[in-house]
């Protein structure tokens, strides 16, 4: 069972609602991840890739949010020693 959520809990608990989560938060969450975690990752960076497929185009905020978590999570994949 993943903890992939839990550990995003705990790293957005001090944050306001504007702030993104740090680096060295998500280097923190790479180094707990195990395979159930990276397993999580990889088919959330998928749904995310097929959400961006339904997003209009003039929707640019959108499509921007949704750059952003891929690549977010992508780099969390990278730190944890695996390549997206």
């Amino acid at each position: 069972m993943s903890r992939l959520p839990t550990l995003l809990t705990q790293a957005r608990s001090a944050l306001s609602i504007q702030q993104q989560i740090p680096h060295e938060k998500w280097a923190a969450i790479a180094s707990q991840c195990g395979p159930a975690e990276i397993a999580e990752i990889e088919r959330h960076i998928g749904s995310l890739r097929a959400e961006l497929e339904t997003v209009e185009a003039w929707d640019g905020d959108t499509r921007d949010d949704i750059h952003l978590a891929i690549y977010q999570f992508s780099q969390l994949l990278r730190m944890a020693g695996v390549a997206p």
